[in-house]
């Protein structure tokens, strides 16, 4: 699914995904990410929603944006009260969707120059 012809030089946002990568910019990702538009795109250890840690969520709670996007997937799952409790207490707000939804929220945010971080769970092809 390509997400975007615009190809703006000012910040990191996806351009497409398929079912073997996320396109950001001109670079294929096929593995969890944090991506951010102004510090661009970084691994995360996180195979699935229930393996997000402490160690996990150290980058996130460093960037310490306005709203994470939390990718968790194909498909939307909610992440567990703690995790949106701590993510809550240190100002971050937390909207969970699938890996299409947030690629799509992630462009438009970042687009207006708000302080979002997308964190997509990577889900390999079966």
């Amino acid at each position: 699914m390509q997400l975007s012809e615009h190809r703006p030089d000012s910040y990191h946002f996806i351009h497409s995904l398929s079912d073997r990568a996320i396109r950001i910019v001109d670079a294929d990702w096929s593995e969890s990410l944090l991506l951010t538009p102004d510090q661009g795109v970084r691994p995360w250890p996180v195979n699935h929603i229930e393996a997000i840690d402490e160690a996990a969520l150290a980058p996130i709670f460093d960037y310490a944006p306005d709203v994470l996007l939390l990718a968790t997937g194909r498909r939307m799952c909610m992440p567990d009260w703690s995790l949106q409790r701590q993510l809550l207490q240190r100002s971050i707000g937390v909207e969970a969707m699938s890996l299409d939804a947030a690629a799509r929220t992630y462009n438009i945010l970042a687009g207006e120059n708000r302080r979002v971080m997308a964190a997509l769970i990577w889900e390999p092809e079966i």
